[in-house]
């Protein structure tokens, strides 16, 4: 019996590593019955740490690298996170203070990146959000930080059980895929190559699995716990990006020497020229990809049913494809400026508040996927 067991585990575990070898290896034949095989199995769970590697191995670095990468708090960025947090954490307190946490009102835990803490001058979705008297949002959201990162330091944990909000918003990913060059691993010049979403390497697939299983096991360990049973949580998945290495857009001075300072054309522009990939076209039909992707991922996890009922029934997305109208509407590469931001907040309120849209659409609880361009 002691031999069987041993044989059992042994299988049990080369099942899991096989699956998390094929996500790397072969993401294009990885379906959703090796998805449940991965995240369901009892016998020897999925980790975060299993998911942590799994980016140490698509981008070929060590955990050293990977800490230094995800560090959101270096620098000068590091000191206006910490400026913009204690703002936030200030103004909550200050509305505790004054009883304000009442059945009238929401409260919010928030964990994200720069989309929800952008360090300077840009109103950013938590900023818009801040505007709604009848919301009380805690922050912990930092620019630069990676999902891998958030899940690996667990601070929303202790944030969710001190304050046991109404509403948890989270935002991550895109640091993760984008920054220092990563996004150039997700792409190969192929000179007789016409279609260029052809040039959208494997590892991204594996990148899109990494993220979904990270995002499922959060939500998942949430939903376990068992003392959230009420709490709502929203996803967003960032709009169509455009690669510019342009810092100066327009006549706004401030724009262009925020630009100069954070080096906007780093992220994307830069990776996909690294590659041979120079023409403006291709670079968006690429980029277009990728969005989609995210944003069809988070709407699986959201909408995924089993035996009839939603896996994540408190699980909500906003789908900000289509928020900005062109390139006028991007501060940066990667970063709405501030009226398209508050579309996407208005989105967020929607949720929160079960209120209706501008076009009279009433919320509905059973409604999982919100397009902000449509109805907003």
């Amino acid at each position: 019996m002691k031999i069987w067991n041993v044989h059992f585990n042994t299988l049990i575990m080369s099942k899991k590593q096989d699956l998390l070898n094929k996500m790397i290896h072969n993401p294009r034949i990885f379906t959703d019955y090796d998805f449940y095989a991965l995240v369901r199995n009892d016998e020897d769970p999925l980790t975060f740490e299993d998911l942590r590697e799994n980016i140490k191995r698509i981008y070929d670095i060590n955990e050293t690298t990977l800490l230094s990468y995800s560090d959101p708090m270096k620098g000068i960025f590091g000191y206006l996170n910490n400026c913009k947090k204690a703002k936030r954490s200030k103004l909550f307190f200050k509305r505790m203070k004054k009883g304000l946490r009442n059945d009238n009102n929401k409260t919010i835990v928030a964990e994200g990146d720069s989309w929800f803490c952008f360090p300077i001058y840009v109103k950013d979705i938590n900023e818009w959000i801040l505007e709604d008297k009848s919301i009380n949002l805690y922050s912990i959201a930092e620019a630069g930080d990676w999902i891998a990162d958030m899940i690996y330091r667990g601070k929303y944990v202790e944030e969710l059980s001190l304050i046991k909000p109404d509403v948890f918003l989270i935002s991550g990913g895109g640091n993760d895929f984008i920054g220092d060059n990563r996004l150039s691993y997700m792409v190969d010049h192929l000179s007789n190559e016409t279609n260029s979403t052809e040039m959208i390497t494997s590892l991204f697939f594996s990148f899109i699995l990494t993220l979904k299983a990270q995002y499922w096991l959060l939500f998942m360990g949430i939903q376990k716990s068992g003392k959230f049973n009420r709490l709502k949580i929203i996803t967003q998945g960032y709009d169509y990006v455009i690669p510019s290495n342009k810092k100066f857009r327009s006549i706004n001075l401030i724009q262009g020497i925020i630009n100069s300072f954070t080096g906007t054309g780093k992220w994307l522009y830069l990776s996909l020229m690294m590659k041979g990939i120079l023409d403006v076209e291709s670079q968006k039909e690429i980029t277009h990809v990728f969005i989609d992707k995210v944003n069809e991922m988070f709407e699986w996890l959201a909408t995924h049913k089993e035996n009839g009922n939603y896996t994540f029934p408190n699980l909500y997305h906003v789908d900000n494809r289509g928020v900005a109208r062109g390139y006028d509407d991007w501060f940066d590469e990667i970063h709405l400026k501030s009226d398209r931001f508050k579309i996407v907040a208005d989105a967020y309120k929607y949720i929160i508040n079960e209120g209706k849209t501008k076009k009279g659409k009433l919320f509905n609880q059973n409604e999982k996927v919100i397009v902000t361009v449509n109805e907003f």
